[in-house]
């Protein structure tokens, strides 16, 4: 039977046979993606990690869900990376009320100092 089919016919079920291989490569290669890795590699600043660290230590049953919504987010390009504040919100959102440790900084002549010697 294949004999007895044009060129140009047997030309294009050769093309959609190759492209159903490549979308199947293609989609095992996005299951094999690590969606935490994924994450991880996109949160840009100390902020965004510290964050995840405490979403991750306090709620690690709700962590699970957050890290596969945020992967699904950036596998379709409406995420590109996450700063602090953009995590912040996010996790908010999604029912995880993590707040960030608050630092407060004294600066005297160029140089960071404790409380004690920053009043004197």
């Amino acid at each position: 039977m294949a004999d007895e089919l044009p060129e140009s016919i047997k030309l294009k079920l050769l093309k959609k046979m190759m492209s159903s291989m490549v979308r199947s490569k293609q989609s095992e290669k996005d299951e094999q993606i690590d969606p935490e890795k994924l994450v991880w590699s996109r949160l840009s600043d100390e902020k965004a990690e510290e964050l995840m660290r405490k979403a991750k230590a306090l709620y690690p049953e709700k962590y699970e869900y957050v890290i596969r919504v945020l992967a699904h987010l950036i596998q379709q390009g409406r995420l590109k990376e996450l700063d602090g504040y953009t995590t912040l919100v996010l996790l908010n959102r999604l029912g995880i009320p993590v707040k960030p440790d608050l630092r407060i900084k004294f600066v005297k002549h160029g140089k960071e100092v404790d409380m004690k010697e920053y009043l004197e």
